[in-house]
């Protein structure tokens, strides 16, 4: 699969996460009546489950070189050190220019896309080494 393709389908799993995202940080925030902030955060933490199923079984199935539990630490560390940026940008958004929570938190989520890639792409899914050229122990 071409870098482009990856790319897509790394796009196309994190949108699909962006439903579960938002519609728990709006059950919490809404009707169970969290702070936007705690509730960005198991919010994200159920999308990055959901993101890592749709990557790990799709986009870089033919990438995984490592156990799965591993794949799963380092994609989990890689979000949450994201997440770790993301909440003072949300604090920001919301509180300084007075953002909607969901916009806001939407607006943090595509921001962050790009740079997770390139980490997902480059080190939780690295490309397998080249396999060894044998030698033939021929004679010329």
């Amino acid at each position: 699969m071409t870098r482009f393709l990856r790319l897509a389908g790394f796009g196309a799993a994190g949108a699909s996460g962006v439903l579960p995202n938002l519609a728990v940080m709006w059950l919490l925030v809404d009707h169970l009546h969290v702070h936007y902030l705690p509730a960005a955060v198991v919010a994200t933490e159920v999308a990055i489950c959901w993101n890592f199923a749709l990557v790990d079984l799709v986009v870089f199935r033919a990438r995984r070189t490592r156990p799965w539990p591993a794949r799963f630490a380092r994609f989990v560390l890689l979000n949450n050190a994201d997440l770790a940026v993301r909440l003072p940008l949300l604090a920001a958004l919301v509180s300084w220019w007075g953002a909607n929570e969901l916009v806001a938190n939407l607006a943090t989520l595509v921001v962050a896309f790009v740079l997770r890639f390139g980490i997902t792409d480059r080190f939780i899914y690295r490309r397998p080494p080249a396999p060894a050229l044998v030698e033939s122990g021929a004679t010329v």
